[in-house]
């Protein structure tokens, strides 16, 4: 059909269109790349003077005037989700599985049609009106496709259940009567062989000037060839000297673009920053109020968490206290019964009427008759040693390790106190040791700690901690960070003054500490 109408139809369109764009033709060479056509390929202008967005290796012309063949339209991959979502509904409600499966399997890596053999929803929803279909259907359409979307024959084709041969005619027919400028495969619309043309040409020329005067040799070979030639070039490599000139002129326009969006960002973050500005003086007008409220608090919750944190500390030292000395009560039931085997031990080497005793309990066992307590050297051993240590003060016993079992026991006991003491108690040593410091530090009433060497003052800091530790007080961590100067000259000298103002209350609470510390020895 398409063949049947080019002759015709192309002389006819063609002469009408040339009268109709002739005052136009002035869009050739002072056309804007708008926006919207923006790409790698740019703006390229056709040969009606109307702009399209610049591809590789595609030509745009009028449907109507070209009269393309199928196998010369520029062909694309489409992905189609939505589509094959509401086929999927189609054709399960018409029964035809089979036709959604051979689609799928046909879409799968996307779907390759030629990019202007569509309708839009538009001209689908009317086509489906004067067809007779009923109010739903054409709002399922409505409702669930864009009115954007194109319908490409394909999908025309599988969703009404009609060959693609026919919404292949019928698609191509809808965009020649709206005289659509679509895309053509640039390698199989244009003139092949422009090189022979060329030079064929040439020749024909230099044939026919040879006759004419003036023209000699310099003029055919030189001018008349260099510029064939120079033609020739410019008609093989321009769209390609052209697309890559599109294409760096993009991605240079892409770069700026990212800059500038940047650029706007850091502005937009930098003003953020003062967006509260103008509330500075008013801030500023109830600042003393809102401070002094606030230190009020402040000191409340310090004083809360102080009472807490003391509380807590307290009760777990005296959790330790008891746990210790439920260990050391578990622990003497357990060193009798040890001390005496030890005792055992070393008493049975040495005593001759031990070993006498142990021998004649043996053959009394072997002959096969009762051997009692008394009898026996370890039994009687055990029994001599527990009731040693009834009625026995083992605080008044002197301790011995290898003595009689109250005196192992005694020795025992002593080292535990010792321990105890050593743990929970603030031995004589260590009273001793903060008084000989103080007396290091004392300045005439009061005490001067600056005055210590630097291992003195870290000896000092360390009894301080671990005697307060041992009685179970908590130290409340009130250390203050210096603040961080900044860029401005004029700030940085106010932070120092704070900085040294907060050194200086760092340092009379270090000595109110210490002075309250060594002035309880």
């Amino acid at each position: 059909m398409l063949s049947t109408l080019r002759p015709s139809a192309r002389r006819a369109v063609f002469e009408a269109s040339r009268s109709a764009l002739a005052p136009a033709s002035a869009r050739h060479f002072w056309n804007v790349s708008l926006p919207v056509l923006s790409g790698p390929g740019g703006a390229h202008t056709t040969k009606y003077n109307i702009v399209k967005p610049g591809k590789d290796n595609v030509e745009w012309d009028d449907f109507m005037l070209a009269l393309p063949d199928k196998e010369h339209l520029a062909s694309f991959s489409k992905d189609v989700p939505l589509f094959i979502r509401y086929l999927k509904v189609v054709t399960d409600k018409e029964g035809r599985p089979e036709a959604f499966t051979a689609f799928i399997n046909r879409a799968k890596s996307g779907l390759v049609v030629e990019s202007d053999v569509y309708i839009t929803s538009e001209e689908l929803l009317s086509v489906m009106w004067k067809n007779g279909y009923s109010d739903s259907e054409r709002n399922a359409i409505q409702f669930t496709f864009p009115a954007d979307y194109k319908f490409h024959y394909p999908e025309l084709s599988v969703l009404f259940d009609i060959p693609e041969e026919e919404t292949y005619k019928f698609a191509m027919r809808t965009r020649m009567e709206n005289s659509h400028i679509g895309e053509l495969d640039f390698s199989k619309v244009k003139r092949q062989g422009f090189i022979r043309d060329h030079w064929l040409m040439f020749g024909v020329g230099l044939v026919i000037f040879k006759y004419f005067p003036f023209f000699n040799y310099y003029f055919g070979v030189k001018v008349f060839g260099t510029s064939m030639w120079c033609y020739t070039m410019w008609t093989g490599l321009n769209r390609w000297i052209a697309g890559t000139c599109r294409r760096n002129e993009f991605m240079a326009a892409q770069k700026t673009a990212q800059g500038v969006m940047e650029g706007e960002d850091a502005i937009v973050s930098s003003m953020r920053r003062f967006a509260n500005d103008a509330k500075c003086v008013e801030y500023l007008g109830t600042f003393k109020e809102d401070t002094e409220s606030k230190i009020a608090t402040y000191r409340s919750a310090l004083a809360q968490q102080m009472k807490s944190e003391l509380t807590e500390r307290a009760l777990k030292q005296l959790q330790a206290i008891a746990s210790f000395e439920a260990s050391m009560g578990s622990a003497m039931q357990e060193l009798v019964v040890k001390e005496a085997a030890a005792s055992f031990k070393d008493k049975f080497p040495t005593d001759k009427a031990l070993q006498d005793k142990a021998f004649a309990s043996a053959l009394k066992s072997l002959s096969g008759a009762e051997v009692k307590a008394a009898d026996c050297p370890v039994a009687s051993h055990f029994d001599t040693a527990f009731k040693s240590l009834q009625g026995v003060d083992l605080s008044t016993v002197k301790g011995n390790s290898s003595g009689t079992l109250p005196e192992r026991v005694a020795y025992a006991q002593q080292a535990k106190d010792a321990e105890f003491k050593q743990t929970f108690m603030v031995t004589a040593a260590e009273a001793s040791e903060v008084k000989k410091l103080a007396s290091q530090a004392k300045a005439g009433d009061g005490y001067d700690f600056s005055k210590l060497a630097p291992e003195a003052a870290d000896r000092l800091d360390s009894l301080y901690a671990s005697i307060n530790g041992k009685v179970g007080f908590v130290i409340p961590d009130l250390t203050t960070k210096p603040i961080p100067k900044t860029s401005d000259p004029a700030a940085n000298a106010y932070i120092e003054k704070v900085n040294s103002q907060l050194a200086n209350a760092a340092a009379q609470l270090k000595q109110a500490r210490l002075t309250a510390f060594v002035s309880s020895f």
